[in-house]
């Protein structure tokens, strides 16, 4: 029981620690990250009015700077974190890279999968439709405007082909002259052809299921499956606030209220992770062939190599992370929809404290409350909110690979004697 109690405050009274040491840095980096953010989307804007496939790049560089937010607020709380630094001091010494750029190194680490989440949970749809917002204001009345022009086949295609291009020209200069500008240019087109990926692949996948319910045969069997639902419709009518859900229902709830929180416990097992592993296995020189075959293996060597070194560190912490007692997860969970939850009391007690005011006065005061909490639609931003997650979730990071570093150190000692 005693255990059980501690698994639940350990990471509690961790992330308390961590918010006192270090809430000056993490609410500047917020504020940086809003700023940015603001600015990079007016540009994407003021591009893409002109030119399409600029305005796309400037926008993966909307996400790309929130992804470098999450990434810088974990460098500022590593000092922090002793379980972490001395699983930090085991791993290899030799990726000179991450020394001398930690944060790139990371960021480039995480890129795929964060974006991923981002996709999947509607985010890169809620960027494009501001975006798109902003543009159709700016834009001159009665001007059409398509700053999307590139999302046809040949369009996205041709896209991702340059940022391929320019990624390979960047890697083969850093090659040649190690430079930070190099690789933030291999980060940059590396966000860059994922957003639009990610963005065309959404597109055609409505357009697919718009083009498979417009099929005559798909109605009619539409019909046929609701055949149950129009006799049931007879039966005696229960009010949808009496009614029990199903216990199948439920489950699914209960799986999506703990999904969220577990997939930013992973990303920032990924983050904290990189440097864990071994340094990656030396690349064979270049074969300077003259056969198309050999030219063809050598270039794909140069975008799949650098893709398996970077995410095979991963595993080290993920497993760490993922081992936490069981107490431990469903309090890392609670805490983090709590944290939601709470952003939204914030706001219902500031409405109810600030009264009634004319519209100009109150989009003042809810642009204020914004910046800490979050728009009362998306509780899922603000600088003050975000730095608690991010403590949270570094907290429940160092509390598990502290754990799983002194139970190996009790099996250690036990085979000793």
């Amino acid at each position: 029981m005693t255990t059980t109690i501690d698994d639940i405050l350990r990471p509690l009274a961790l992330t308390v620690r961590l918010l006192a040491q270090c809430w000056p840095q993490l609410l500047l980096i917020g504020c940086i990250g809003m700023i940015a953010h603001d600015l990079l989307l007016q540009g994407a804007v003021a591009i893409g009015l002109q030119f399409p496939l600029g305005g796309m790049v400037v926008l993966s560089l909307v996400v790309l700077a929130r992804l470098s937010v999450l990434v810088m607020m974990f460098v500022i709380l590593r000092p922090h974190m002793p379980a972490l630094a001395a699983l930090r001091q085991k791993a290899a010494k030799g990726a000179s890279e991450t020394k001398r750029e930690p944060a790139l190194a990371i960021t480039a680490a995480a890129i795929l999968p964060f974006f991923a989440y981002y996709a999947a949970w509607g985010f890169l749809g809620d960027t494009v439709r501001e975006y798109s917002r902003m543009a159709l204001a700016q834009a001159d009345l009665g001007k059409s405007v398509d700053i999307f022009a590139i999302l046809q086949s040949s369009g996205v295609i041709l896209s991702i082909v340059i940022c391929w291009l320019v990624r390979f020209a960047a890697k083969r200069l850093n090659a040649r002259a190690s430079h930070p500008y190099w690789r933030l240019l291999i980060v940059a087109t590396d966000a860059t052809w994922i957003f639009i990926g990610l963005y065309a692949l959404g597109v055609w996948k409505d357009e697919l299921i718009r083009w498979l319910g417009a099929g005559a045969a798909l109605q009619q069997i539409g019909l046929d499956l609701l055949a149950p639902v129009t006799s049931a419709a007879a039966a005696e009518f229960v009010p949808v606030e009496f009614r029990p859900l199903p216990l199948g229902e439920q489950l699914q709830n209960l799986f999506f209220f703990a999904l969220l929180p577990i997939v930013w416990l992973v990303m920032a097992a990924i983050i904290n992770g990189y440097e864990l592993s071994a340094p990656a296995a030396a690349t064979p020189a270049a074969l300077h062939a003259t056969s198309w075959r050999k030219w063809l293996k050598d270039f794909a060597a140069h975008f799949v190599g650098g893709y398996r070194s970077r995410y095979a560190p991963v595993w080290t912490c993920l497993k760490l992370t993922l081992s936490a007692g069981l107490a431990t997860l469903v309090t890392f969970v609670i805490a983090y929809q709590a944290v939601s939850w709470a952003g939204a009391w914030i706001w219902y007690g500031l409405t109810r404290l600030i009264g009634a005011h004319d519209l100009g006065t109150w989009q003042v005061f809810a642009d204020t409350i914004s910046l800490f909490i979050g728009s009362p639609s998306e509780l899922d931003g603000g600088i003050l909110l975000d730095a608690v997650r991010v403590a949270l979730l570094a907290a429940v990071l160092e509390t598990a690979v502290g754990g799983a570093r002194g139970a190996s150190d009790v099996r250690s000692a036990v085979r000793q004697r």
